[in-house]
């Protein structure tokens, strides 16, 4: 059987969850939107990168990833008795991604308004204002 291997960009739907599998290998469960245009995919993931479950905490609800790995379309029954698909990745390489995220803006804080002196001076005359005509 051959595998299809996938790189996906996305957003994280949840906080990623670190696991310890039975054979005692760290991972983390994480569920990433990915979307082209007004579609989004939902993929469930498990990230066996070391890098990725060293840094956990930063990998948080609406965190923008990218993640290569092992695609597969899992089948199961749900409550309702309805068959229902998925798609999942089984990941080796995940990092937080800088691209489609909007950059923190650096705001520089606005002066306060001066207040005007006593003796300033205005002129009456203002360039812009429309004519009046009575």
């Amino acid at each position: 059987m051959s595998s299809i291997e996938a790189a996906l960009f996305g957003t994280l739907g949840r906080d990623a969850e670190l696991k310890v599998s039975s054979k005692g290998k760290t991972y983390l469960r994480a569920t990433i939107a990915v979307s082209e245009g007004e579609a989004t995919t939902w993929v469930n993931a498990m990230i066996f990168d070391q890098a990725a479950t060293d840094n956990a905490a930063k990998l948080i609800k609406g965190a923008r990833v990218y993640v290569e790995g092992r695609i597969s379309i899992n089948e199961w029954t749900d409550w309702d008795g309805k068959q229902r698909h998925g798609l999942s990745i089984m990941s080796w390489h995940c990092r937080l991604s800088q691209i489609g995220r909007a950059k923190a803006k650096s705001e520089k804080p606005k002066p306060a308004p001066q207040a005007a002196s006593a003796d300033a001076t205005f002129d009456d005359e203002i360039p812009f204002a429309p004519e009046w005509r009575g």
